[in-house]
Formats: structure tokens, sequence, C-alpha cells
């Protein structure tokens, strides 16, 4: 099968440091190729691929532009990739992207067929003013819970697909000896990720704070008036933010890895990252939190702080083992099955009514097993 995946430039494939979509893209990118498909990715300069890779822009856009250019240029940039694309249609039997609401106005008028997953929230205002204009248009969301704010709309969804990653070295580094000493906190420290919570628990229950983030630009203020005095006062050991080669040490020496969000999280890699390295997750029921933990197996699921700080005294109860078995269900082979399984329907339902009222895609949505 030829098929192209065009990625955001914003970062590169797989980014050097924070980026999920990113990391999602380029694990699937390498596992089809080795299921030995024909893979065009577009993406940034920098990149790098085991399929045929299209630099779109010298590097990524991050490292290029400033935070006023990212809002005024990069739009621009995306729609012009968008274009080269499917101005080449024909060399690919289908084109799967992962640039949101950009690709909708090139699928309805497209000759090859096209897949979009969407990797964002879906309940702000920008989607839901313009996905119901585009109601034929074959969706993929990460999540089943990412979907209910579309709910109301007629949305062409053919399915869930639960990223993946390659977990080889979260799963080696869950192996070796480690102490367990400490909560972990990975992610970007922004309100909605409530690390602020995470010290709280972590005060509350006696045990040291190690936290591995990233401050986006777009929230230094936060960080430096109201977290960066907190890890301070607290004692929090700060990282900043950490690379690939030594995330997975981080989370497999955690006692468990603190997930306190406050909004409608779509995934969230950080939980099978965690769990790859045999560390169970504490987490709030947001998002989509239920679908990727099981309760009191692989993590504790929570409605509160309180409850939190009391799944915390009771962590050690989770089997390492049995983490790694539920991470085992995200891996980046599974995840590229279930996408082919989306392509060739797709592709199947776009030639046989081509010239029909509108195409009936088949429902891959991952029934709940959780």
């Amino acid at each position: 099968m030829r098929i192209a995946l065009v990625s955001p430039l914003y970062e590169s494939v797989p980014p050097s440091h924070y980026g999920g979509t990113e990391r999602v893209i380029a694990a699937l990118a390498d596992e089809l190729v080795a299921q030995g498909h024909d893979v065009t990715l577009f993406a940034s300069g920098g990149s790098a691929t085991r399929a045929r890779l299209v630099p779109v822009v010298p590097a990524p856009l991050r490292t290029m532009m400033s935070k006023v250019e990212l809002i005024e240029v990069a739009p621009h940039l995306h729609l012009q990739m968008l274009a080269d694309v499917y101005r080449n249609g024909q060399d690919f039997d289908i084109v799967h992207a992962h640039t949101d609401i950009w690709t909708l106005p090139f699928v309805r008028s497209a000759d090859v067929p096209t897949v979009i997953t969407m990797h964002g929230r879906l309940d702000i205002d920008v989607v839901q003013r313009v996905f119901p204009l585009y109601p034929d248009t074959p969706l993929v969301s990460i999540s089943n819970s990412q979907r209910k704010p579309l709910d109301h709309f007629p949305m062409r969804w053919i399915g869930t697909v639960h990223n993946g990653l390659a977990l080889d070295a979260y799963l080696e580094a869950s192996e070796r000896p480690t102490p367990r000493d400490y909560l972990a906190f990975v992610g970007r420290l922004t309100p909605e990720k409530r690390p602020d919570l995470a010290v709280e628990i972590a005060r509350r229950t006696g045990i040291p704070l190690r936290v591995a983030a990233k401050v986006d630009p777009l929230d230094e203020d936060y960080w430096r008036e109201e977290i960066k005095p907190l890890f301070e006062r607290e004692g929090v050991e700060y990282l900043g933010e950490l690379g690939e080669d030594d995330k997975p040490a981080f989370l497999a020496g955690a006692r468990a890895m603190l997930f306190p969000i406050d909004w409608p999280e779509p995934f969230g890699l950080v939980m099978i990252e965690s769990l790859a390295a045999g560390t169970p997750v504490v987490a709030l029921r947001r998002g989509s939190v239920p679908e990727i933990l099981q309760d009191g197996v692989s993590g504790l699921i929570c409605d509160d702080v309180d409850e939190m700080v009391q799944a915390v005294k009771r962590v050690d109860k989770i089997s390492p083992a049995a983490c790694r078995r539920r991470a085992l269900d995200f891996s980046a082979q599974r995840m590229a099955r279930r996408y082919v399984r989306i392509y060739r329907s797709v592709i199947a339902t776009h030639r046989g009514c081509a010239d029909g009222p509108g195409p009936q895609f088949a429902d891959h949505t991952i029934e709940a097993d959780w």
C-alpha cells in the first residue's frame, strides 16, 4: 500500500524532546514500513524515519519562529504542504493526515482517499464550528472519550485507534533493579496538567516528588509566577525536559506516576510510557484515563485529590508485570495493524461509491476491554 503520512511541522518526527503527536507518527511510519508498506512522510527537516522523508521546511517551526510567527505564518506553511500532497495524490493509495482542521478543505475534492486522525481536544470553539461543515470526512479518534464533544454533530467517525509507541526501552528499564523511592510527574507545566496538585499529593504522602517537564513559551508566566515558587518552597526536584534516552529510567525509578489532570485528556502518552516501565499511574478520572488504565490492575483511578493521596499509599499492591502487560496493548505494531484495516476499508469505500450519494464507512471503533 502506498501511504502518505502528513505531520504537523512544529516539531521533528520524532521530536528531540516534548511532542506527543510527532512521536506517534514516528512510531506509525516506522512500523508501517516494517510491515511492508511504501510510506512517504511529509514532515519538518531534522526528522528521522524509515519512511521516505519529504522535508517540507528545513527545521521544526518551533526552532525557527517566534510566538507571533507561529500564529501568523505556520498555518500558511501547513496549507502549502497539504496543497502539494494533494497535487500529487495519484502517487498514493491513501493520505493519512495528522494536521487537524487544515486538511478539511482538501478532502472533499481530492481523488485520493483520506483519513484524518484528530490528536487534540474537540471541545474548543473552532472545532465545534468547522467540523460540522465537513460531515463526510473520514475521521479517527485516539480515544472514545475524545469524540464526546462532537456527539451532537453527524460526524463520520470511522474508528478509534489508541496511540502506540515503540516501548522496548521502557520495558528494558523496568527489568533493572531500582529503589522506586519517589513520585514522578511528566508532561508540560500548564494549568490543565495541574502540577500544583502533584505537589500537594507528594507533601501529604511524605514521598519526594521529581518533575520532568517542559515549560512551553505560552506557559512561561504560569511557571514563573505560580509553579516555580511552589517547587522551591516544597523542595520539589525539577529536572527540566528529559530526552527519550533518559525518560525510561526516570519512570522506572518511580513508585508511581501522578496524573492529576484537569481537562479532557484525549490520550496521555505518558501513561503508557509509565506502564511499560513497570510503574503504576495514579490519575484523576478525566478524558481517556479509564480507557488506558485498568483500575486496580495497572493503576488507580480517583475522583479527587483526597483519593489520590490514599491511592499512593496503597500503590505498592500494583504489580509491575501487570503494568507492562497493559502497556503492550499500546504497541506501535498493534496501532499500525489497526490503521491498515482502516486504510483498506476507506480505500474500498472510496472506490466503490465514487459516484454515489456519500460514503458509508465501516466502523473500526475499539470496543471497551477495560
